[in-house]
């Protein structure tokens, strides 16, 4: 049996002798080829390297392009220095210059023929703004890696006393008249008319066209943005003779009954403010073409400071003031014609997105009358939803709820959340219904958390500034 196996075995190697043999004749051969393949190989994936990086190459420039120029339009600032109470200044500054558009027409602004030099405060807003641009491209638009500027040389050539307080939607209104750049005082230009028409039949009426860089609102008595805004364009004042008011049509002619008020009239295509005047019509005559047009930014004034006439006093109003991130103006603008709706009001025509208006940034006072603090909101690229609070040179960024709470004025009010209303609703012993009622007891909550935003409780927004959609690829890009 064994020698059986030892044969088997001897056998077994004596096969496997003779095709290792056999083997060693053919690898030669074998060899050969396989160096063929695998350099045909290497031939082939270097061919396919060179295609992707030369892909990844025109991608890339072209991406990087189109990223660098990105980048040049949507920067961010790393705030602005207190030179002691700037702040109003600050606010005011870091709203503008997060629009690329009216950054820009500073940074670039040169004499014309109308214009033999720069004027002191377009020479020393541009130098700001160069210096601004400056950090934000050496923090690569990083808030905390941006450096903060001085405004100490705006403030100097303008003469601006930087401890002196002053009212920030007041210190932008005068600016832009020293500022003397007409494409720049454009971009916040709107017209609307003003009217006084006889209530006799007579169809007698005086239209006024009234040019503006700001809209003021009322907030006494109204809580949005909206309802004042309607109720600026949309109702008139009555003036009356039996109460001692009336309307004289012509010198010398009788007065009657009449109606007064504004329209914010605009036609099928909203075209450029321009630099037209407001011009005066009267008799029997009306404009005979639109004398509203539509601004590239909105400023909307809330007026929050109010003069009490028994008392002699100033005093602000802190009441709660709401807006959203997206202002449509339908209910508020009117057509150019004289086309009425069966309720008698104007007939809005204007598609698309021609009256729709997106929130960019919002100038907040925190503090009272005469004293105080401002500060801003600003979303430096108006297509994303990224929010900064510009403190000064404390640059945070924050939600847009965070932005509402402290913005809107008041108490801010939380709902309570579902497991607390099943609570309350349904009712979890005795005991809880019992720390429910304290808690209402005390603190006349209502089922409702009450609490004041950032700024405290007397923080609420004194300034809104809207784009109108339609242009922010001109504004932006």
């Amino acid at each position: 049996m064994t020698n059986l196996l030892q044969g088997k075995f001897t056998n077994s190697s004596s096969s496997s002798s003779t095709s290792s043999s056999s083997s060693r004749a053919s690898l030669p051969f074998l060899h050969l080829r396989q160096q063929f393949i695998a350099k045909i190989c290497l031939i082939i994936l270097l061919i396919a390297s060179t295609c992707q990086q030369n892909a990844a190459s025109l991608s890339s420039s072209s991406s990087s392009s189109l990223s660098s120029k990105s980048k040049s339009n949507h920067l961010i600032s790393g705030g602005l220095i207190n030179l002691g109470n700037t702040c109003y200044l600050n606010a005011q500054l870091e709203c503008a210059y997060h629009i690329p558009l009216l950054r820009n027409t500073i940074l670039n602004n040169n004499p014309t023929k109308t214009t033999s030099a720069s004027s002191v405060a377009l020479t020393s807003l541009r130098h700001t703004f160069q210096q601004m641009k400056k950090a934000s491209q050496q923090g690569n638009n990083d808030p905390q890696l941006v450096p903060s500027i001085s405004t100490s040389t705006l403030c100097r050539n303008l003469g601006i006393n930087p401890y002196e307080q002053q009212d920030s939607q007041e210190f932008w209104k005068l600016l832009l008249p020293e500022i003397d750049c007409q494409e720049l005082t454009n971009l916040y230009k709107g017209k609307y008319e003003t009217y006084i028409a006889a209530l006799d039949n007579t169809g007698r009426e005086k239209v006024r066209t009234e040019v503006f860089l700001d809209l003021s609102l009322d907030v006494t008595n109204f809580d949005r943005v909206e309802d004042s805004l309607e109720d600026m364009f949309t109702s008139g004042e009555m003036l009356l003779m039996k109460e001692g008011n009336g309307w004289r049509p012509e010198k010398g002619a009788e007065k009657v009954n009449a109606i007064k008020g504004n329209k914010w009239r605009v036609g099928n295509s909203v075209g450029d403010c321009g630099s037209g005047s407001g011009s005066v019509s009267g008799g029997n005559t009306k404009s005979s073409s639109s004398g509203g047009c539509l601004p590239k930014i909105l400023q909307l004034h809330l007026m929050r400071f109010n003069y009490d006439w028994q008392t002699g006093v100033m005093s602000k109003i802190n009441s709660r003031f709401g807006f959203g991130k997206v202002l449509n103006l339908k209910g508020v603008c009117t057509n150019d014609n004289d086309e009425e709706d069966e309720n008698g009001g104007g007939v809005t025509v204007i598609q698309g997105d021609g009256l729709v208006y997106d929130l960019q940034s919002i100038v907040v006072h925190a503090g009272e009358f005469g004293s105080g603090h401002y500060y801003a909101y600003v979303r430096p690229n108006v297509r994303d939803n990224r929010w900064f609070r510009y403190d000064d040179d404390r640059v945070t960024q924050v939600s847009f709820k965070e932005v509402k709470d402290d913005a809107f004025g008041g108490h801010v009010v939380n709902r309570l959340s579902k497991k607390e209303r099943q609570e309350q609703l349904q009712g979890a012993g005795n005991q809880n219904r019992t720390k429910v009622g304290i808690w209402k007891r005390l603190f006349g909550s209502g089922g409702r958390r009450n609490q004041f935003g950032w700024g405290g409780r007397s923080s609420s927004a004194y300034m809104l500034q809207y784009v109108r959609r339609s242009d922010i690829s001109f504004l932006y890009d």
